[in-house]
């Protein structure tokens, strides 16, 4: 145990010390703060419309007078998830190439383990000090959210709002863990370091973006601007009506959208941040039960990748 975590340790110094890793990282957090503070600019533009439409109905001598709009401060997230999809997953992704090529370029595979470190106390030491590493960024990421969300939105989270940003980090803590084990994997059996990097990031791009538009694409529904069903003026039984009568299309396009990582966590942020409509009144609990498959397309491959990481590199002798 000792020798994983001296390993772990050596595998965040060496990540810290890394002038593109440390890149990348700060500009994720620069993201963060501008897309609160934008959110929180948009809150209270929408709270001083509704103040200036208030004093000139009293001007006018109105006394029934329209309640405050329900306003939602955790969907200042909102562009924070888009940021994690893309500066998350090239952070991730750097960071599993990394784990690896650097000990093939400086020759110190076989130097490590001549030390009497076991093949599966280096893999683990190299699993449990990144995956900690992507964990402390995005408490990092949560504490600085919680902070500007209190200071510059002056908005008070209540402990329902604290529990959706914990689930909604942790979803984000999946997904960002699953492209740096996909990363590590690919490392591990392609043993050119540009080579590696390029592939995994071909599949990135598969999985994060073409996939999503393809579905989005073959969606009925966003043929036309505005929704094509709300366009016609149906409502929701008939519209289930219409999507019943073509379930073999539906069923293959939701089953490509399923393949990508990207729209599980997604669905499932845009759940818990209450963006996506009908979410408002559940607990992130029941949020959670209600997108187990998304949660499912995130942890499940988390799992199978990290024990072919493993099995690869304890079998293989040139590493």
């Amino acid at each position: 145990m000792s020798e994983m975590i001296v390993i772990a340790r050596k595998e965040i110094k060496d990540s810290l010390n890394n002038k593109f890793f440390l890149s990348i990282l700060i500009l994720l957090l620069i993201l963060t703060i501008v897309s609160i503070v934008l959110g929180t600019l948009q809150v209270h533009s929408q709270i001083a419309q509704y103040n200036r439409s208030i004093e000139f109905l009293k001007s006018m001598g109105k006394t029934n007078l329209p309640p405050m709009p329900s306003l939602n401060p955790l969907s200042v997230s909102k562009s924070f998830v888009n940021y994690v999809a893309m500066v998350g997953a090239l952070l991730a992704i750097i960071l599993g190439n990394y784990a690896v090529s650097k000990e093939r370029k400086n020759g110190t595979f076989k130097l490590i383990l001549s030390r009497s470190i076991y093949r599966d106390q280096l893999i683990n030491g190299k699993l449990g000090g990144n995956l900690l590493l992507l964990a402390l960024i995005n408490f990092a990421i949560a504490a600085i959210t919680i902070i500007f969300l209190t200071a510059l939105g002056g908005v008070s989270l209540s402990q329902a709002d604290l529990v959706r940003l914990i689930f909604f980090f942790a979803a984000s803590f999946l997904y960002m863990a699953l492209f740096f084990i996909i990363s590590l994997f690919v490392t591990l059996l392609l043993p050119y370091k540009n080579y590696a990097l390029l592939t995994v990031i071909i599949i990135w791009l598969v999985f994060a973006f073409i996939f999503p538009q393809i579905g989005d694409t073959m969606d009925m529904d966003n043929q036309l601007p505005g929704g094509f069903f709300a366009s016609m003026g149906l409502n929701r039984a008939q519209e289930k009506q219409i999507v019943d009568k073509f379930k073999f299309y539906e069923t293959l396009r939701n089953g490509i959208e399923e393949l990508s990582p990207t729209k599980h966590f997604e669905r499932i942020s845009f759940a818990l941040l209450g963006v996506k409509p009908g979410f408002k009144n559940n607990t992130a609990w029941e949020i959670v039960n209600l997108k187990w498959l998304n949660l499912a397309g995130l942890l499940v491959p988390n799992i199978i990748l990290s024990m072919l990481s493993y099995l690869v590199f304890l079998r293989r002798e040139n590493i």
